[in-house]
């Protein structure tokens, strides 16, 4: 039988280092560019419908479902994390417990929430506060998606346990299929094409169902078929305590450090929904908008997270902090880049998502504030990167908790209930957020005591 090869063994550490990062950022990127087409998809297509308070009733849902959802993504960073470190050590056996206690972790969580899902369903829209209208349709949305908790979750724990060994071409193409088949549905099941029925947005939450189905099956057949030898172990070793709690520990702080960002950024829509509909709709294509960014950053913060650990996984502190000062070079120059695009396209973008006049002028009213603090939003979404691949999520906790507390909720104090400048206030408030995290992760970054976090774990 042909020897089974690790998907890493491509990515040399003979070549240059901007090489190394961008045969791994590149496929990253495309990757994750392509997440929030789901997001970008409904809200495009249901933007487009006759009633706007259906784009409020997505916005409504997809943030109580981001709160689920991308608060779940503790899981696939944490695996990575992990991961990463044994990959680097060349541990294939330690790889292959991580990931079947991270997809054990995994469907105790989905069963957690699928049993809670109805009181948090209720406080979610409670405390967004919208209208009769949009609350129905927002319920309607949400209580189909969130069948497909199981299915996301043990995706998030797959792409991770790839991101670690190094196989940035496994999440790529995975979340292309995902991305396909939910755009392809939307149109399908949104406006009632090629024989099926009209079902509006219920039609977009059956789409998304279905797209994470296709994900789920794509991710376990390259598993079965690249990582045989990763997943042929005893399963005595899988329940050992020390290692069990180190997987409990780093997820519980990267939940806390997400939990945070998310709960701050339910409070923003919270606050705009109270505001009036146009608000609302403007905020959730601004919402569209700002995610393209962190998205395309987030492919060369994947890449920190795999060569950081991986370089850890060997000692090398020095080729860590050479690849850190690289990976942020290139994203500082994407989220520049995106700023110059923002800046003098705006009015282009908000066009694209909605034929309704007012909401694309209060779109087009916070240009200049979104394009220039793009270079320091991508200097925030590489350090989380960095300090992920270093499994220091300890102090990403404590980081995210600072900046809500300290620069988050007073601000949201001053702007929006001081001195009520509305919508372009609320959108301040979340970059005094921004401002925290930059504050307190540079500080962290300056010293050495996250170098040697997984070190000392272990």
């Amino acid at each position: 039988m042909q020897q089974e090869s690790s998907p890493s063994e491509g990515i040399s550490s003979q070549l240059p280092l901007n090489q190394r990062i961008l045969r791994l950022a590149i496929p990253n990127l495309i990757a994750a560019v392509s997440v929030p087409l789901i997001g970008i998809a409904d809200t495009a297509m249901i933007g487009h419908l006759d009633r706007v308070a259906f784009l409020g009733a997505v916005a409504s849902a997809s943030v109580i479902l981001d709160v689920i959802f991308w608060g779940s993504g503790f899981l696939r960073m944490g695996t990575t994390s992990i991961i990463a470190h044994y990959h680097g050590a060349g541990d294939r056996s330690a790889c292959g417990q991580c990931l079947y206690r991270a997809l054990l972790l995994s469907i105790l969580v989905s069963l957690l929430v699928l049993v809670l899902r109805k009181p948090i369903i209720g406080v979610g829209f409670e405390l967004i506060a919208s209208s009769p209208e949009v609350g129905f349709w927002g319920r309607e949305y949400i209580d189909i998606r969130i069948w497909s908790i199981p299915l996301h979750l043990a995706i998030l724990v797959i792409n991770g346990f790839f991101l670690g060994t190094a196989n940035v071409l496994a999440p790529m193409f995975i979340t292309f299929a995902i991305n396909i088949v939910n755009v392809i549905a939307d149109y399908v099941l949104i406006f009632g094409k090629w024989g099926a029925p009209q079902m509006g947005v219920t039609g977009a939450a059956y789409a998304a169902v279905l797209s994470s189905v296709v994900g789920l099956l794509m991710g376990i057949s390259v598993l079965l078929i690249r990582y045989r030898t990763y997943l042929q172990i005893p399963l005595r070793p899988i329940f050992d305590r020390i290692k069990i709690l180190h997987l409990l520990s780093t997820n519980a702080n990267l939940f806390g450090r997400t939990f945070c960002l998310l709960l701050s950024q339910f409070s923003l829509l919270a606050i705009v929904s109270r505001l009036g509909e146009i608000p609302l709709a403007a905020h959730a294509i601004i919402w569209q908008i700002w995610a393209l960014v962190s998205y395309a950053v987030d492919g060369f913060a994947h890449a920190a997270e795999t060569l950081i650990g991986n370089k850890l996984g060997t000692l090398d502190f020095e080729g860590v902090r050479e690849i850190c000062c690289r990976i942020l070079q290139w994203g500082i120059g994407i989220g520049c880049a995106f700023g110059a695009c923002y800046f003098f396209g705006m009015n282009h973008l908000a066009g694209l998502f909605t034929d309704h006049n007012q909401v694309v002028a209060a779109v087009i009213s916070l240009t200049l504030m979104l394009s220039v603090v793009q270079p320091m939003n991508a200097a925030v979404f590489v350090f989380d990167g960095i300090f992920i691949g270093a499994n220091d999520v300890v102090f990403m906790f404590r980081a995210m908790l600072v900046s809500a507390l300290v620069f988050f909720v007073p601000a949201v104090g001053l702007f929006v209930y001081g001195l009520e400048w509305g919508l372009q206030g609320a959108w301040l408030a979340y970059i005094a957020l921004m401002v925290g995290r930059l504050v307190t992760l540079l500080h962290r970054y300056r010293g050495d005591v996250w170098l040697q976090t997984f070190v000392l774990q272990r």
